[in-house]
């Protein structure tokens, strides 16, 4: 039986649970300057991703300001068992970095290295002493034996250096920006010779072609190790995927595929900005579409299965993997990568275990662009049927999202039709003063990624619009996402990084749609407006002027998207809960800061951003901040229902209302909240506030900016994240760090868990070491009153 069956697809993806591959690696979680210093992105995102390698830089590094090594091992240590790869080359300013010659390398080396030998790190760093050398310094891709000569002989020189600096450390190489079947023979046979070979294999896969070549040179590495009588080694793809992947569940779960056949390490790309968790983390507590895709992969425990797609080796087409979890009585599967029909096929399902009855829940895991807040997976249907062979059909799946589908024993409670949603993609409407332009598509791999392959820009003039026509099947309130990018506010007026609007018209009404910045033209957010729309068509107009007047600065239109309004309520499944000793933790969604009820158990612990745990009774409301709030329960027998729910206000102190000494000064800012911020003048300098409170544990929302940047770099956005200490009533409560907010006038929230005493509290912010971010204001809310 099918809740609102789908009709049979074509294409068939089919996985074996009688074919178990191994357990689970989680390989594919990694990321490349994904953690761009310990709280960035904060542990509520980084709790749920099984992490097996980070690669960062060097402690005090050029390359970036950010991406110390000790800084992530710090939030690895607190997220896992996972590994450090430290790009050793990254201590150097330019890239592609200076060549000095050997020697002063070797020089340099021996003073980055024993510093970082530290037993906070010990067990958890692994040396890359080369980067991309096929092309920087050496220019092995030209093939020449001289050069591989070189090469090898200062790889010899620098592996044994860097054993008798830090022995046991682990080494991996060759680390080239792509597989080199004409070098790595070489390569296997020299460092065999001279006791040099790594113990990591490593290489990157940056073309979406490696989503058909990957496999083949998978193979052909360990067939080399054979034919060289080479014990195998670990492999780590410490680079992959392209912008258009990147963010893209759809995309992500095509890579994952492979490298978790192969039981491979992978890290994501960084071709933007650190910190954002290869555009995974859009703030440092607020996750997109590609976190719950990270989440899911991590969630999937026991053992992969044999998963049979339809057209293997073949760029952007259906793929997917599967995992069996006997201790757990679940299985999972993860597919994507198309827009055409197609059939899930659960294969080998024992009768024995799985009763007479399994049920199938199949969850969509949107895009939400680059910097898009995301709600967990919709559950869009169910599938009942008995285990010999369960066919789960997908129906007008959308090539941007994965598909997450859980099987359980027994027949579950059917869950009601999902929320009616349409799209419509800004080229298809009309058009007026806009640009078309193609992103993100296979041969230009480094765009990044759009809806149907295109957006509309340039919409400055006066009678720039898109219109939309779009229907809708009944009447009612509708949530209408508007996928845009704006970089840095900078419009054709603008005269300084700001936000920008657009005049919205529905079905002739106006007003203003207001766009908080992001990283760049096509680094697309979403905004979310409520309408109400009448059954069938209706008109939806984004312009740059109308009767109410004119927009502020310019943005570029991607897409739209309507979903019909439901209950607020979310329903968590205990079954895909992470486990954590007798009990779970429940990765719960806030839309926005506010209090919520808690209904499925009576007593839980929140875990709070910096890992504060605060014991909360669940008969009382909940302050939840934006973003991912982690609660820890007991074991519960059916699903946690998370709602909004009223609570007390929160006390709020503006920029103008708080104490300020030393350089700590009030700048007027017209898009600050009552339009002032906290501005800093050198080190040392204060802002305090004093509150009324209860006693016990509060959230403290802190509302800043911060535009600093580092020197420049040719791809990335070195964006430069600000700490600032805080001290509660004389006593130090932690130092936070305040990640690039990409302008000035755009304002994010850092939240805090603060223990408050009975009566007034003095909370005073600064930073030692230089300014720390401007603040706009400060709330503060009882956590569970």
């Amino acid at each position: 039986m099918a809740l609102n069956p789908l009709p049979q697809g074509s294409a068939r993806l089919t996985a074996d649970f009688a074919a178990p591959t191994g357990p689970v690696l989680h390989g594919a979680a990694g990321s490349l300057y994904g953690v761009s210093e310990d709280g960035v992105p904060g542990d509520e995102l980084l709790d749920a991703i099984d992490i097996t390698t980070l690669a960062v830089k060097p402690d005090g590094g050029a390359q970036h300001p950010n991406g110390d090594a000790s800084g992530a091992v710090a939030a690895l240590k607190r997220n896992g068992s996972g590994l450090a790869f430290v790009y050793l080359q990254d201590l150097f300013a330019k890239w592609p970095y200076e060549d000095v010659g050997i020697d002063l390398y070797h020089e340099k080396l021996y003073e980055i290295v024993p510093p970082m030998l530290t037993p906070a790190n010990a067990g958890r760093l692994v040396w890359v002493p080369f980067n991309e050398p096929d092309w920087i310094w050496y220019g092995l891709k030209e093939n020449s034996p001289a050069k591989y000569d070189r090469f090898l002989a200062d790889w010899i020189t620098t592996v044994q250096l860097l054993r008798g600096l830090a022995p046991g450390v682990p080494v991996a190489g060759p680390n080239e920006a792509y597989y080199h079947p004409e070098f790595l023979p070489h390569f296997l046979r020299r460092a065999r010779d001279t006791g040099t070979l790594p113990e990591w294999m490593a290489w990157h896969e940056l073309s979406p072609q490696s989503l058909a070549e990957f496999r083949g040179h998978y193979a052909a590495y360990r067939g080399l190790e054979r034919s060289l009588g080479i014990a195998p080694r670990r492999v780590n793809i410490d680079e992959y995927g392209n912008n258009r992947d990147l963010s893209v569940p759809g995309q992500l779960v095509q890579w994952a595929a492979m490298f978790e056949e192969a039981k491979v390490h992978a890290d994501m790309a960084y071709w933007t900005a650190a910190g954002s968790y290869s555009g995974a983390a859009p703030q440092p507590n607020v996750p997109n579409g590609a976190w719950w895709f990270l989440k899911a992969y991590s969630g999937m425990t026991g053992q992969t299965v044999r998963v049979n797609p339809p057209h293997p080796n073949t760029v952007d087409t259906l793929q997917g993997l599967a995992s069996f979890d006997a201790q757990r009585g679940s299985a999972q599967i993860l597919v994507g990568g198309t827009v055409e029909d197609f059939t899930v096929t659960a294969e080998g399902l024992d009768p024995e275990y799985w009763t007479e009855r399994v049920t199938a829940t199949v969850h969509r895991i949107d895009w939400t662009g680059y910097e898009g807040a995301a709600g967990p997976p919709v559950p869009i249907a169910q599938v009942v049927s008995d285990p010999g062979r369960l066919e789960i059909p997908i129906d007008g799946p959308d090539r941007m999202a994965a598909y997450w589908i859980t099987i359980t024993p027994g027949e579950a409670a059917l869950i009601g039709p999902p929320p009616w949603k349409g799209q419509w993609d800004a080229e298809a409407a009309d058009i007026t003063s806009g640009e078309i332009t193609r992103h993100g598509h296979a041969d230009d791999g480094n765009a990044f990624a759009a809806s149907g392959e295109h957006d509309v820009s340039g919409l400055n003039m006066n009678g720039s619009a898109v219109v939309f026509q779009v229907h809708v099947p009944e009447a009612g309130s509708y949530d209408l996402a508007v996928f845009y990018a704006h970089m840095y506010g900078r419009g054709a007026e603008a005269t300084e990084p700001q936000p920008a609007q657009q005049v919205l018209t529905v079905n002739g009404a106006e007003r203003f749609v207001d766009y908080p910045s992001t990283m760049n033209w096509q680094h697309r957010s979403i905004v979310r407006e409520a309408v109400t729309l009448r059954a069938g068509s209706n008109t939806v107009e984004l312009s740059k002027s109308g009767a109410i007047g004119t927009a502020r600065g310019e943005v570029a239109l991607d897409k739209i998207e309507l979903t019909e309004r439901r209950s607020e309520r979310t329903s968590y499944d205990p079954a895909f809960a992470r486990p954590h000793g007798d009990g779970l933790v429940f990765d719960l969604y806030a839309a926005a800061e506010g209090y919520h009820r808690v209904e499925g158990a009576a007593a839980a612990v929140l875990a709070g951003p910096q890992n504060q745990d605060v014991p909360v009774d669940l008969t009382r409301p909940v302050f939840f901040h934006a973003g991912i709030n982690r609660l820890r329960t007991g074991a519960v027998e059916g699903p946690l229902l998370v709602a909004p729910a009223s609570g007390p206000r929160p006390i709020e102190v503006d920029a103008a209302e708080v104490t300020r000494t030393g350089g700590s000064c009030l700048v007027v800012n017209d898009f600050a909240h009552r339009g002032h911020v906290i501005g800093w003048n050198g080190r040392g300098a204060t802002a305090a506030i004093e509150v009324e409170t209860a006693a016990g544990p509060h959230a403290l929302l802190v509302s800043y900016a911060n535009d600093e940047r580092g020197k420049g770099h040719e791809y990335n956005v070195d964006i430069v994240s600000r700490p600032c200490d805080i001290a509660v009533n004389g006593k130090d409560a932690g130092r936070y760090p305040m990640r690039g907010t990409w302008t000035w006038n755009d304002f994010w929230t850092y939240p805090v868990i603060l223990d408050l005493d009975e009566g007034r509290n003095t909370i005073v912010f600064t930073n030692p070491d230089g300014p720390t971010a401007e603040f706009e204001r400060f709330r503060i809310a009882p956590i569970n009153p």
